[in-house]
């Protein structure tokens, strides 16, 4: 049969497409020294970076890979505009130049110009994109009350359109000797941060005396001397313009009446700074007599050798991310009432992904779910791009933040997947490789899949050679897709959480899964290596994660999941890297300090499904990764099962397979990789109650005459009746205890037999393969229903799985 040109020329452009990516990167891959990384090997060793610009000035824009690709263009959106970034061509004007690899983009800062910048480099029709890079004005502006105040080009104010001078702000304090004051100098608003300069009495300060970056003048141990009116000036570092701040502060040091303590400005109560920076929060209460200062913090001490007590706060020297929280500044000078201010130091921490996505090999038309964790604080924001375009405008695509869902693969998905993690201290990304492999249509030339996809069974393929050659047409038959590689979680310090998934659900049915650990060896320990564990429940084929318990804390683990087929046969998914099972003593984050939910709602859905619904900050003191969801029967006091849910922002959740009409208690934890928060409080909710059906009674209309009739007439047949009833229940009870004879003598006939076959592969009680491939036992245990995880397990030895040892270490 001839096909149409354009699709054997679409075929073998996608064919085309992905196999240069994969051999791209498996060229990157054999030219490195280390170990082979699932990371993508395409980086750009230059980016575009964020830049401050004046009116006129010209800015350069770089952009650079690891590998050279096939071209590298530029993208723009305005400050003002929204929607897609535009790419920018030179026919249009734009200064583009490509030279030794390196692609410059030089611009001209004006209004129109300033906004937002990206590269993308190209490798076939695969594309990566950079971080992007924003261009803003240089400029700096006064606010005065609810007043704009900015400069002109002349250093000339402008309010309103019109030229003029600010009006003067002039405050009075009047202070008792000895107290310790912090003079700001107003609001200004500068890109970049302004330099300051202070004046008194019209005479400039020299920069000895203390002084803040935010723009406040430092007076400590205040005398007579330091009486005088203050004022400040600002001025841009790039521009080179300087405001001249219109507020006075006249400072009156003479012996005041006895007062309790009072701030004579507010301090603030949010301090924001960088790792390794130094932190004053702010605490400068004036009265008489002078008041002291005592620090506090909730649980945490304040006293190292990082901390200082200063006479109007507290300084931090080289902050980490441990110093983030809450301070307390208790002032007292024995005068009623005490005066308490309490500061929030946050520390910025630049993004960084722990967990990007992973390489991708999906069946066209079929889902795909894709993960990307990352830390930093505030928490990022992680966006998503599959060939530099931005998923949003997608229709087939849904993204929550930290996955990925694509309902339907298509064949313009193929190439580069991108997770961008953002927050207020920097980007960082991470990409990997989106592989398709085209739905096959009948009567087209069969093209090999793009990539390893899961084989046949070894039964299938060698019913296939006996069909060779027959004449008959081949039938094509099911693959056992086996499960992922799981991913784990510390829940304690004896057990940890499971998850996996299945790639694809056009495979085999699936029976049950099975859950196998083993124990690494520690030389330096003297510790060996432990043969594979199998979990004795069959996990039900809905469930996607598993408690697995008794294990030994401060140990090194690696997990697999195995998949029980229709067919009998099984098949085992990759093996999780090691994992190390902490002890609590040794995590940083402690229980305590983790914010618990607050369960809000339990509702029944349907028959088998209850909602949950829970509140929780969107930005809590410590970052999360989930929730844990505890559920049991009301009815019973056993313990409780547990559920995982993804996500820090997710706040419903819908609880399926429970038993009908059956009461649940609920209750909720918050989670790190390395800790849990306090349980919220319990809820109970109740599945809703399957319908009732009366039964079906057909009614039936006697006379009263022929009823006496009846009755007498049939007295004679009613005991012939019980008579033979009699004798044929006692030849039933015969005839079941010869049966039962029988059935005995044929099992002793079976031991005999097994015995003098020590060939014979036994079944092992927990259902797993033992030999040959094949699976031996019961099936899913279908009386029992599990939402998540099983609540309890035992963990038997499985000496006989080792023939996946040779696989994993």
């Amino acid at each position: 049969m001839m096909l149409p040109v354009r699709r054997i020329f679409l075929m073998a452009f996608l064919r085309w497409r992905i196999s240069f990516l994969v051999a791209l990167n498996l060229a990157l891959v054999a030219t490195t020294t280390t170990a082979p990384s699932s990371k993508l090997r395409l980086y750009m060793v230059r980016s575009p970076e964020t830049t401050v610009a004046p009116l006129g000035d010209e800015v350069l824009f770089e952009c650079a890979l690891n590998v050279e690709p096939e071209r590298l263009q530029w993208r723009f959106r305005s400050q003002s505009g929204k929607g897609e970034l535009m790419y920018l061509n030179e026919t249009a004007g734009y200064n583009i130049t490509f030279k030794d690899g390196v692609s410059k983009l030089r611009i001209y800062v004006s209004p129109k110009t300033i906004g937002e910048y990206q590269c993308i480099a190209w490798y076939g029709a695969s594309a990566l994109a950079s971080v992007s890079a924003k261009l803003t004005l240089a400029t700096i502006t006064l606010g005065n009350d609810n007043h704009i105040f900015e400069q002109d080009g002349f250093g000339v104010n402008i309010l309103d359109g019109k030229r003029r001078n600010p009006p003067p702000q002039i405050v009075h304090w009047q202070v008792s000797p000895g107290n310790s004051v912090i003079i700001k100098c107003g609001d200004i608003v500068s890109n970049p941060p302004p330099v300051w300069s202070y004046f008194k009495d019209n005479t400039q300060i020299r920069a000895s005396v203390l002084q803040l970056s935010s723009g406040a003048l430092i007076l400590t141990s205040l005398t007579q001397k330091d009486s005088g009116s203050y004022w400040c000036s600002a001025v841009n570092s790039i521009t080179g313009m300087e405001i001249k701040i219109p507020r006075r502060t006249d400072l009156n040091v003479t012996n005041t009446p006895k007062a309790a303590p009072i701030f004579l400005s507010q301090p603030p109560t949010v301090i924001t700074v960088k790792p390794g920076a130094t932190a004053i929060l702010e605490c400068p209460g004036v009265g008489n007599p002078v008041p002291k200062a005592v620090w506090s913090r909730p649980d945490v001490s304040i006293l190292n050798n990082r901390t200082l007590f200063v006479p109007y706060g507290l300084q931090i020297t080289k902050v980490v991310p441990e110093d983030r929280g809450n301070y307390v500044c208790r002032l007292d000078n024995g005068i009623s009432p005490v005066l308490i201010h309490t500061i929030r130091l946050d520390v910025l921490e630049a993004p960084a992904i722990i967990e990007g996505p992973r390489v991708t090999l999906t069946n066209e038309t079929d889902m795909l779910h894709l993960d990307c964790h990352a830390k930093g604080y505030p928490v990022p924001v992680i966006t998503w791009m599959i060939n530099g375009v931005d998923v949003q405008w997608d229709s087939l695509i849904h993204s929550n933040g930290s996955s990925l869902f694509i309902k339907s693969v298509q064949k313009r998905h193929a190439g580069i997947v991108q997770c961008f993690a953002k927050n207020a201290a920097g980007e960082v990304n991470e990409g990997n490789l989106l592989q398709v492999n085209p739905k096959q249509i009948p009567g087209e030339i069969e093209v090999s899949p793009l990539g390893s996809v899961p084989e046949s069974t070894k039964s299938s393929i060698e019913h296939a050679g006996k069909q060779k050659g027959t004449g008959r047409k081949k039938h094509k038959h099911p693959v056992m897709i086996p499960p992922s590689r799981p991913s784990v979680t510390r829940l304690s310090d004896e057990s940890v959480m499971v998850r996996w998934s299945v790639p694809s659900e056009e495979g085999l049915p699936i029976q049950f899964f099975k859950v196998q650990y083993r124990m690494l060896g520690d030389l330096a320990r003297k510790i060996p290596r432990s043969q594979w564990m199998t979990c004795s429940e069959d996990i039900p084929p809905h469930v996607r994660s598993y408690e697995v318990q008794g294990l030994k804390p401060d140990q090194l683990y690696r997990y697999r999941i195995a998949a029980v087929y229709s067919n009998n046969d099984n098949k085992l998914g990759n093996t999780s890297g090691k994992f190390h099972l902490q002890k609590a003593s040794q995590l940083s984050v402690a229980k305590s300090h983790l914010t618990a939910p607050t369960l809000q709602k339990v509702e029944g859905v349907t028959e088998t499904a209850i909602r949950l619904s829970w509140g929780f900050p969107s930005n809590p003191p410590t970052p999360i990764d989930g929730f844990y969801i505890h559920f049991r029967p009301a009815s019973t006091a056993g313990e409780y099962s547990k559920a995982m849910v993804d996500g820090m922002h997710v706040r419903h959740w819908t609880m399926d397979y429970l038993e009908p009409g059956t009461a649940y208690e609920f209750k909720l934890q918050s989670f790190t990789a390395s800790a849990a928060s306090e349980f919220s409080a319990i809820l109970t909710g109740k599945t809703l109650k399957p319908p009732t059906q009366a039964p079906t009674i057909t009614p039936s209309v006697v006379a009263a005459s022929e009823s006496s009739q009846s009755t007498s007439s049939n007295l004679p047949l009613i005991a012939g009746g019980a008579g033979g009833g009699g004798l044929l229940l006692l030849l039933i009870i015969l005839t079941c205890v010869c049966i039962k004879k029988r059935k005995k003598t044929q099992a002793d006939d079976g031991v005999t037999e097994s015995k003098a076959h020590p060939d014979h592969i036994q079944a092992e009680p927990n259902g797993f393969p033992v030999g040959g491939g094949r699976v031996l036992g019961s099936p899913i245990h279908k009386s029992s229903r599990l939402n998540g995880v099983v609540p309890r397990m035992n963990i038997t030895a499985n000496p006989l799985a080792q023939e996946g040892d040779k696989k994993s270490a």
